[in-house]
Order: C-alpha cells, then structure tokens, then sequence
C-alpha cells in the first residue's frame, strides 16, 4: 500500500511538473490576428500582412517600405536592392509596380486573394527625418494599402512626424517609445532631441564621429514635459480600438520556443542560423490569457536589423555604456509592447531572425529579415506563401491558434 502511495504521488508530481514546463495553451480570437514590424521587420510584416491576408487583419509598419520592393533581383545585386529599397533610388514611388504585382500573385494564388485586404485597419509610420530608409517609401506604402483597404481614409493611417510633437522634431530610423531605460544608450549630444540618436549610426561620412556608435534602434521619446512617446500604443490602438494602459508586464509571463518544428526543410541550429533564422523565439501571454478561458488577439511584432538577441555592439561614447561591448538580448522583446499586452488580453509573439556572415559582403550580416532574396532559389517565393520565413511565422500563429504552441520557460 505504501509502494502504491508513493507510486502514485510521483505520477502526480511527474503530471504537474510536466503540465507547468508545457507553459500555458491561451485561446486565440482568429479575427484579431495583427503584424508589425521595425526596419527590415516592417518589411516583412508588409509581405506577411499581403501573403497571408487570410491570417492577418491588421498591420503596423515602422521604418520600412512597402511589398514587393527588392522584385526578383538575385542576391548578388544586393546594391542595387539597397538604394531601391532603403534610398529609394530606381524604387516605383507611384507603387503601381508593386500593385499591379500583388494583383498578379493573388490570382495565381501565390499569395492569399487580396480582397481580404479590404477590411483590415493599417498603420505606416516613416520619419520625415529617417536617414536609413527614404520617408518617400512610406508614402509608397501608403499608395500600395489605399489600392486595396476600402475607407482608406480611415482604416490606412500614415504618420511622417509624431503628431502631438510636430512635424520639426526630429525622428530617428527606429521605434519610438515612452521607456526611460533607453536614455542610457544615448550620449549627451542627443539629449537635445532624444528621438534621433541613430542618424549617424553607421556612417563613417557623418561629420561629427562622436555621436557615432551603435544604439538599439529604440529610443525614449520625450518632448518638453511629455514624459514620452509610445508608438506602439498607437499601432495597436489603430489595428483595435481604445488600448489601456493600466497593467505591468509580468516578467513570469514571458517564454520561449524553439524555432526549427516550423521551419519545413532545416531540422537543426545551425542550419537555421545558416538560413538567418535564430534558433529560439520568444512569446507574452498575459495573466487573463494563461488559462485559455477566453478569447485573446495575438500580435506577432519584428525586430529590425542588429535588433536580435545575439548582436553585439559598443556603447557610444558619452553614454552611460560607453566603450562597452553590449549584447541586445532582450531589448525589444521585453520593452515594447508587453505592457500594453498585458493591459490588453493580447499573445504577443516574437519571431527571431539571425546574422548570415559578419562581414558587409556576407548575406546578411545584421540579421535582417529576408525582405530580399538572401539565396538565388528564392528571387521567386520570398515574398510569397512559400517564402521560408513567411511561412514559418505563418506557422507559427496557426500553432497559437490550434493551441500546439509549446512554450517554456
């Protein structure tokens, strides 16, 4: 009897352990399903919102450009593919190219039917004041939507400045936000416009070398007495409705996932990182949405370039990490967009993308998203349903939705 006590308490002991590393299984309203992205992240939140119109309604986009940019060009061109889509230079700026592209893939069934598009709420956001993506491709993106979103005028939002602050106050290529704990990766020159530290971020030409150095691409944005700026807040309040604002993150409520069971034709590590893609993902799922009793949104959000866990880069000089060497970590999937989701009801998911080489000539050094072709037998599927990256998101949400995701701690 004893044996079988005790046989039976560790059953039990097995089971509950078991059931708390499995993490929870919330319950996803499939019609509040929205994407959005930073940089090269908002380039691939585009393609995604375009391909898989039949999983996402909405979507925000942050320092981008819009579908289709890079075209068929091979990774050897890849000047080309940048002045096209960061300077706009050789870029379709009236974005029929582009439209007229989306038309074609959506009848041949390459991509969801673009009619889906018709109801869905999107939110461009290009700063007049960008020096790493020309403002002029938002606009294009904002051409591109209007062709398919019916009452553009309401449901497609294009902002070049921060409307409360004005069109003069200058806004780096990155996300704004209302976190403090970004002063710190700033230098006093940047104290006078706190939003537009990373202007000279990469370039050797830039006049003044003291202001250069790498920074996350996220800055706190104040003006005068605003304590700050949150562009998230905005993105999400345009795809939903009214956001609140009155609930912390809980850091328990954060886990991880391994990426490779939704990557079709890579089963280990280090082909993914080979591929771009980072071998683990992470996800938010907010106290009301762990038991998996009632309907919760899910948001999947993009990291821009140099944003993913492993970079590295050295403190700015002047800044209160100055000269060190800093990984990322868990700078943009922690300080974003988890308060406003634990405040929300809405699953946060945060893919991960992942450097190719670190040398400028390699594929993709800075661990961008693939809003190009980074091998040759992808000019064709990168931006479609077939793309590797777009449908391992893809798959992603749709685990999230059949309440297979397993998550851990």
């Amino acid at each position: 009897m004893r044996k079988l006590f005790l046989s039976l308490a560790l059953a039990l002991a097995v089971s509950v352990t078991t059931a708390h590393a499995d993490g929870p299984t919330p319950k996803i309203d499939s019609t509040k399903i929205s994407v959005s992205g930073v940089s090269s992240g908002a380039f691939m939140a585009q393609q995604l919102h375009v391909a898989y119109s039949d999983i996402f309604s909405g979507m925000g986009s942050v320092a981008g450009g819009p579908y289709y940019c890079a075209q068929n060009m091979k990774p050897s061109q890849i000047t080309t593919i940048k002045q096209q889509c960061m300077m706009g230079i050789g870029a379709d700026l009236t974005g029929a190219t582009y439209i007229n592209k989306a038309k074609q893939l959506s009848q041949s069934g390459k991509i969801a039917p673009i009619t889906n598009l018709k109801d869905d709420r999107v939110f461009i956001f290009n700063s007049q004041s960008d020096q790493v993506i020309n403002p002029l491709l938002g606009n294009t993106s904002r051409i591109f939507y209007k062709e398919f979103v019916d009452s553009p005028s309401k449901n497609v939002k294009a902002w070049a400045n921060i409307p409360s602050y004005g069109p003069f106050y200058p806004i780096a290529h990155g996300m704004p936000t209302d976190k403090g704990m970004f002063d710190k990766f700033e230098n006093i020159g940047d104290a006078a416009f706190p939003c537009a530290p990373s202007n000279s971020q990469q370039y050797s030409w830039f006049p003044n070398q003291l202001v250069r150095g790498n920074d996350p691409w996220m800055y706190h944005c104040n003006y005068g007495l605003i304590p700050g700026y949150d562009l998230g807040k905005d993105i999400l309040w345009h795809i939903y409705g009214e956001i609140n604002t009155h609930s912390k993150m809980d850091e328990a409520n954060l886990y991880s996932f391994k990426q490779e069971p939704f990557v079709e034709d890579l089963n280990t590590d280090p082909a993914l990182n080979e591929h771009g893609i980072g071998s683990t993902g992470y996800a938010y799922v907010p106290s009301a949405c762990q038991s998996g009793e009632k309907d919760c949104k899910l948001h999947v959000a993009l990291h821009g370039c140099q944003q993913f866990p492993e970079w590295k880069f050295k403190g700015k000089i002047g800044s209160s990490y100055s000269g060190q060497e800093i990984t990322f970590g868990d700078l943009f999937y922690k300080n974003i967009y988890n308060d406003l989701a634990e405040s929300n009801d809405i699953v946060m998911l945060y893919p991960q993308a992942h450097n190719i080489g670190t040398k400028e000539a390699d594929k993709n050094p800075y661990g961008c998203w693939a809003f190009w072709a980074m091998f040759d037998n992808e000019t064709e599927t990168y931006y479609t349903r077939e793309g590797r990256e777009m449908k391992m998101i893809a798959n992603m949400v749709k685990s999230f939705q059949e309440g297979t995701m397993k998550l851990v701690k």
